[in-house]
């Protein structure tokens, strides 16, 4: 995977911002040299998406970017544990970031095909997965959950021992046969026992019910599988007395976990006031429902229903700043990034998902709308309440979606916007921006794409237009290099939360600049304030003549410049710190 610039900036902000590492990511110090990380090797190759390892960060120091002496041994020693030290070998790529001006070792560990999992260690042959920020050895039951995963079992349609039709809940029956003959012409005239023999409620060749029959229009299937349940619970702070409260056991089939969680969780958050574009206050649920009931719903339906599961739940935990949803299992098909687009469809349990489509709670709601759109709808709500969208963490035996508790625009950021002339105008979308690029970060078009899905290039371009033609924020490079910062005039008394970050040009792109033979849009790819530094030394010019004329700040500009001069593209007439010191391009 090639990290950018803005995506590195992005995720150290955000890790100094929790004070902890994410699954997905492990950073190091380094300072003794290559660390020994066998087991998150395997925990990341045993991960869906893989997983990233930072050397030259220093977690206790608030992630600040300590630096690595030797970035050639760090790489070498990472890709030998690797190759090495896991069966089977796992495949790790490098990229060299200058953040705040340290040397940065960034290794990206790809996840294992299925087929090849799960990775052990050589040494002591234990497989390991993520949780949290740390490495753990994974159960046998775990890994036979893994192994399962090589192909596709169809455990929904699996019979249930002992039971049959009488089992079902004759209420949620009626609709569902009743939904089923207006939505079928096939299965218009079928009778009762026909419609729910062929949308797989009673098993393929007998009369009992399937685990998705069951699970879904059964009177009480925990009588047969207890875990088909949800355990929810308010996680107490440290200081309080107890772990939880509000600890509860939710039961019956998907209809009433699914009204029966949504009870909880509204019981157990707040109110709040939200004020629209006319300057009124409404109020509003904390945590939009909208998009609360579609994860609840999404973790129902495509929790893992095999054997090796027995006796894991789904879990819903609240905390002081976030509503977390956990099932068993991982998803099917899709990876998390694909989640919410018109690609990212792809159903765990078949049967259980085309049953659900046609079963409703007792509000007369489908528990899914079964056009793969969910996702797409809870982001948008959430925007549009100023909230963050929902981080989704696939851990192939655990599929875990989170929520904040907390608007993505704190008081201070609110008051800061308030000060500026023509903020008013702006969008949500172009506020929340600009509050990220007081903290330091840069944005790109593709950053828009990303964070603010679904949105095209066109209409992000418009965004970070808007902001410029604003007077709010410059511009740095150009076509596909292009980045867009806070205008120097709003930069001064801001605090810098995110990081200075640079990815390094391959090494093609060095030995051109040494000859000589550098184009502009080379000269923009070395750092992303190449151009308009390059722009700047149209004649020799001094550190404070450069920053006066690209309204860069002085870390920036001599940040820029010393990339530029260590790819041979400016010259330094002059010593470091020296007032005299001048730079020129390299003729």
């Amino acid at each position: 995977m090639q990290w950018s610039a803005e995506h590195l900036q992005e995720l150290l902000g955000e890790l100094r911002n929790r004070g902890g590492d994410r699954s997905e990511v492990e950073v190091k110090r380094g300072a003794g040299g290559c660390p020994r990380m066998p087991e998150t090797i395997c925990a990341f190759a045993n991960m869906p998406s893989g997983g990233m390892i930072l050397v030259g960060i220093d977690e206790g120091a608030g992630f600040a970017a300590t630096g690595v002496p030797d970035v050639a041994l760090i790489e070498q020693g990472l890709a030998a544990q690797a190759r090495n030290a896991v069966v089977p070998p796992a495949h790790i790529e490098f990229e060299h970031a200058i953040i705040d001006d340290r040397d940065v070792v960034v290794a990206t560990i790809a996840g294992l095909p299925i087929s090849d999992r799960p990775c052990r260690t050589r040494k002591g042959g234990h497989a390991y997965l993520r949780q949290a920020d740390g490495d753990y050895r994974m159960s046998d039951q775990e890994i036979a959950q893994l192994i399962a995963q090589r192909t596709r079992p169809r455990y929904d349609a699996s019979a249930v021992p002992n039971t049959s039709a009488a089992d079902l809940d004759p209420r949620l029956v009626a609709q569902f046969v009743a939904e089923a003959r207006q939505s079928s012409r096939r299965l218009a005239d079928s009778p009762d026992e026909t419609i729910l023999r062929r949308r797989g409620v009673l098993a393929t060749g007998t009369d009992k019910l399937s685990v998705a029959g069951l699970y879904a229009l059964g009177q009480y299937p925990q009588q047969y599988f207890p875990s088909l349940s949800i355990t929810a619970a308010v996680e107490l702070s440290d200081s309080a007395d107890g772990r939880t409260a509000d600890l509860a056991h939710l039961d019956g089939p998907v209809p009433d976990l699914l009204e029966q969680a949504m009870q909880w969780v509204s019981r157990n958050t707040r109110r709040v006031i939200r004020y629209g574009g006319d300057g009124h206050g409404i109020d509003e649920d904390e945590i939009p429902m909208v998009a609360v009931r579609e994860l609840i719903a999404n973790a129902l339906v495509h929790r893992d229903l095999g054997p090796h599961t027995i006796g894991k739940r789904v879990e819903i935990r609240l905390r002081d700043d976030l509503l977390v949803i956990a099932n068993p299992g991982g998803l099917w098909g899709v990876t998390t990034d694909q989640l919410g687009t018109p690609a990212g469809k792809s159903a765990v349990n078949e049967f259980l998902y085309d049953i659900c489509k046609t079963t409703r709670t007792l509000n007369g709601k489908r528990v899914i709308e079964g056009e793969g759109g969910g996702i797409r709808e809870a982001r948008v709500v959430l925007r549009a309440a100023g909230m963050p969208a929902p981080i989704f963490r696939d851990g192939a035996v655990r599929f875990t979606a989170i929520l904040s508790r907390h608007s993505l625009l704190s008081t201070e950021d609110l008051e800061w916007l308030s000060t500026l002339t023509g903020a008013s105008t702006l969008s949500d979308m172009q506020r929340e921006i600009l509050a990220s690029m007081r903290g330091g970060q840069e944005w790109t078009n593709s950053l828009v794409r990303r964070e603010f899905t679904p949105i095209d290039s066109i209409d992000a371009r418009a965004v970070l237009q808007g902001l410029v033609s604003a007077g709010l924020a410059i511009t740095a490079g150009d076509r596909g290099a292009t980045t867009y910062s806070l205008a120097p005039a709003l930069n001064v008394d801001a605090e810098r939360t995110v990081p200075i970050v640079e990815v390094t040009p391959a090494d093609d792109t060095v030995r051109r600049a040494e000859a000589g033979k550098l184009s502009i849009g080379e000269i923009a790819a070395i750092t992303r304030n190449g151009r308009i530094i390059w722009d700047a030394l149209a004649e020799p010019a001094s550190l404070d003549s450069v920053v006066g004329k690209t309204g860069l700040t002085p870390s920036q500009a001599s940040f820029a410049l010393r990339k530029l001069a260590a790819a041979g593209a400016v010259v330094i007439d002059g010593g470091p710190g020296s007032r005299g010191t001048t730079y020129s391009r390299q003729t």
